[in-house]
């Protein structure tokens, strides 16, 4: 990598640098100490330099032998404004993150030592040059707004990485994904898909539809399809054999794309379903059918693709109501399903650190790579917490085969995002031609897999517009060409039994109307300002909404010097971007629990606060089902160490809000309680297919364990319903408020297909509790070689009960928990594992080093 320095002194020059691809250039940099990393302190800031300059990188590759006919250089992710040259000979140019680019190389490649060079262009300073561009035409434009309509606008790249409110702004450029020659002699498989149809004689009907190309020149010879089906699979499970016949078909002759289409019957098919739903089935994951596409020209097979598909439906239902009132909800399989998760964004500020599935099924992880594997583990951990959909979040990217992959083998649905996000976008002429080659390459790629429920055309620009942001409105919505008619044209063309959705949040007069479409609840946040406020959003579906809350410890000991730990340190104020103002993010915990002092005291209080936020809204929605259906959470994940609204943090560290809808909110069953006037009522939310019965126990309790009152109804709700169960008067709390709790406990009957699962409400500001010594006793065994089993007790009541571990393993980053953040009412006793990877020797030291808070 050379490091071009214009105008500067030639002893102020550097010599190439080392570089690493897949990569970006500030990583290649903070490797070789030119910069500090964007991560640590303020690192971000001294970087930014960074993006004003065009980075030129090179490379010596040899070929052994004649070179190969028809070569391809295949860049798999170029970001983003590169000019390619072999030899010094200009091969062509990419303009587009999210498409791989391929160039011919015939006549270029030689026998020998090949050098290949690739200049990026500064996207910052591209962007602006084509903004002006784009002014200077007498196009619709508006005055330059930072957010809404600036360089990021005009180029095809991962918006986040212009600054977010939740992430830093290392612009970067560099191979996000792999290169590689490539050869194709006679012809390829390009892209497919497929379509199921579940026939009234209980088989399915699979039509595929395979794409072939004919390398230039070669021999216009029979190309043939061949599809086989050959086992059913689900993650952790014996592949079965599944009776289907492998299916041939003949491609068409001639030139350029020529496509061919088998149909394959399945009896008696498993179907796909998404996480925690679905019939009774021996299989805890979705099933899928293992699928061998293969190309063959006389005899001879020259090309195969592996891949998995699931036999499932997706629908979106908008029933009318009254008032012009309209339903939004998903069908899956013939069912109306609940959709519960979170938002998506990428896992890295730098997306070159995502792992890569290569043709062959490999996963590239580690070599090549800065970092681990950081999807994977995410992706297990909202399926985990009961998640059944992620939504990728449309300023971020069209994800990697392996997150499409896991979320299919999961059960995680996906509501894909085009990438587009708060802003306006130029949409006619080429920039129409460039999002529709976009959107045709990314649903030639993402279609396959079953977990894809909806695309959505952009994140907010709608309202953006509705509401003029930052004060402008351009003359007329710029964007609006893109999301109805290029990318509807596009799925339609290409995918067109799955829906697509215009904007999020979309429809009515106002984008963001509760009574139709999703929406959008940020009038708490950044209304409001206080979580109690959403128990009065009556969202159809919610498909954003958060509260912001530190990351951990761990995260904090990666990116701060110890003098850096402390609430209001320039570092710590920093790795906040939620740009309310420090002090009024600060101000929303102190509305319920005491200021922190310490950097500790700001994790534990900003992290209890956020979950009682989630469980709020969650709650709140999750009791109007029927009306409302769906909650997805604003965010799963961090792209760096940073106060946001993630529910797990950059290292990997679930907050308290994480083990809340894990143990809690997103259950198949809960139990969730309101105060209303002088008595509590009791909701009993069910997401079974199967009706769920028993008693619920309602019991008003001092902190000492004492009954004051206590009131058991029985309970029974319908397969996938909700009511109200019980409800307990609250005379007995009278002047009493800061001393007791109600308490929520549902018992299943014996027969019956729910759990056991118990809430509580407190009936005062947690900061006002006058709460005793609970009397903590703690115990550590030895559950196995990879975990201690830790038994907690409470003499007295224990609200948000934290565990973890000296600052010494924390920062080894070799803590987890199954749960954390607990409420232990008197005389409760909790039993959790904690898997340290081998650290800890002995029950004796891991009790040594184990931490215990509570309010």
């Amino acid at each position: 990598m050379e490091v071009p320095l214009e105008r500067s002194s030639p002893a102020n020059r550097l010599p190439w640098l080392p570089a690493q691809v897949p990569g970006h250039v500030h990583l290649d940099l903070t490797r070789a100490g030119v910069i500090q990393a964007v991560n640590d302190r303020l690192g971000e800031r001294g970087a930014a330099w960074v993006d004003a300059t065009d980075w030129m990188y090179e490379t010596i590759f040899t070929v052994e032998g004649a070179p190969p006919e028809n070569a391809l250089l295949l860049f798999h992710g170029l970001d983003t404004v590169a000019e390619v040259a072999l030899n010094g000979e200009p091969l062509g140019a990419a303009d587009n993150m999210f498409i791989p680019h391929e160039f011919s190389v015939n006549g270029l490649l030689k026998t020998g030592e090949n050098t290949l060079r690739v200049t990026f262009r500064s996207a910052l300073r591209v962007g602006n040059e084509r903004h002006a561009a784009w002014d200077a035409s007498g196009n619709d434009t508006l005055p330059f707004d930072w957010q809404a309509w600036n360089s990021r606008s005009f180029l095809r790249k991962a918006q986040y990485m212009y600054g977010w409110d939740w992430g830093p702004e290392p612009v970067s450029c560099g191979f996000w994904q792999p290169v590689e020659l490539v050869t194709v002699p006679v012809a390829r498989l390009l892209d497919w898909r497929y379509e199921v149809i579940f026939e009234e004689d209980g088989a399915a009907t699979v039509t595929l539809e395979a794409f072939a190309e004919r390398a230039p020149g070669a021999p216009d010879s029979p190309l043939t399809l061949v599809v086989a089906l050959p086992e059913v699979v689900a993650r952790g499970e014996e592949p079965q054999p599944s009776g289907v016949e492998a299916v041939t078909a003949t491609f068409p002759s001639g030139e350029g794309r020529v496509g061919a289409t088998v149909t394959l019957r399945v009896e008696n098919p498993r179907r796909w379903r998404p996480a925690g739903h679905g019939e009774p089935d021996e299989w805890s994951y979705p099933a899928l059918y293992e699928t061998e596409i293969t190309l063959h020209c006389q005899g001879e097979e020259l090309d195969a693709k592996a891949a998995r598909i699931g036999l499932r439906t997706v629908e979106l239902i908008q029933e009318p109501g009254v008032d012009g009132a309209r339903s939004f909800q998903f069908r899956v399989n013939g069912v109306d399903t609940y959709m519960k998760g979170a938002n998506w964004i990428p896992a890295s500020s730098f997306p070159s650190t995502a792992p890569f599935v290569l043709d062959n099924g490999e996963v590239l992880i580690g070599d090549g790579w800065a970092e681990g594997d950081r999807v994977g583990p995410l992706l297990e951990a909202a399926e985990q917490a009961g998640m059944n959909m992620l939504r990728v979040w449309g300023g971020g990217l069209y994800e990697s085969e392996y997150f499409y992959s896991l979320c299919d083998e999961l059960g995680l649905l996906v509501w894909q995002d085009f990438p587009y996000a708060c802003a306006y976008y130029p949409d006619t002429d080429e920039y129409a031609e460039a999002a529709r080659r976009e959107a045709t390459a990314a649903v030639r790629r993402l279609r396959v897999h079953p977990s894809l429920a909806i695309w959505c055309g952009n994140n907010e620009n709608h309202q953006l517009y509705h509401d003029g942001w930052g004060g402008n409105r351009p003359p007329r919505y710029l964007g609006e060409h893109l999301y109805h008619e290029v990318l509807p044209q596009v799925t339609q063309r290409e995918d067109p039994n799955r829906p697509y959705w215009p904007s999020s949040p979309y429809l009515g007069d106002n984008p963001n109307d509760p009574t139709q479409g999703d929406r959008h609840d940020w009038d708490v946040w950044h209304g409001v300002g206080d979580w109690v406020h959403y128990r009065g959003d009556r969202s159809r579906f919610c498909s954003e909404f958060g509260f912001g809350s530190s990351c951990g410890m761990r995260a904090w000991n990666t990116c701060l010097d110890e003098a850096d730990k402390e609430p209001h340190s320039a570092a710590v104020r920093w790795h906040d971007k939620t740009r309310k103002g420090y002090e009024t993010y600060l101000g929303y915990i102190a509305l319920h629990y005491p200021e922190p002092v310490t950097l500790e005291d700001l994790v534990y209080t900003s992290q209890i606060n956020q979950a009682e936020a989630m469980k709020c809204a969650v709650e709140n929605w999750r009791r109007q089902k029927g009306w409302n259906w769906g909650a997805l959470i604003w965010q799963l994940n961090d792209c760096w160490p940073v106060q946001s609204w993630a529910l797990i943090d950059y290292e990997g560290e679930p907050k308290a809000a994480y083990y809340w809808a894990k143990r809690g909110y997103f259950a198949p069953e809960l139990l969730s309680l309101v105060q209303e006037g002088d008595k509590v009522v009791a909701h009993l939310t069910n997401d079974r297919l199967q009706p769920i019965q028993g008693v619920v126990n309602l019991t008003l309790e001092t902190f000492e364990g004492e009954r004051l009152a206590e009131t058991s109804h029985p309970a029974s709700i319908a397969a996938n319903g909700t009511g109200v169960v019980a409800a307990l008067d609250l005379d007995a709390a009278a002047g009493r408020e800061r001393e007791v709790i109600v308490c929520a406990d549902f018992l299943p009957d014996a027969e019956s297909a729910g759990a056991a699962t118990s809430n509580l409400l407190f009936l005062a500001e947690p900061k006002d509790l006058a709460l005793p010594d609970p009397g903590l006793q703690v115990t550590v065994e030895e559950q196995d070689e990879e975990a201690f089993l830790v038994r907690v007790t409470a003499k007295r009541f224990a609200p948000y009960v934290w565990l973890s571990l000296s600052d010494t393993a924390e920062e080894s980053g070799i803590v987890e928990w199954t749960d954390n953040f607990l409420h232990l009412r008197a005389g409760e006793t909790v039993e959790l594992l904690m898997y340290t990877s081998g650290l800890l020797q002995s029950p004796a030291e891991a009790r040594s080093r184990l931490r215990i808070r509570t309010l």
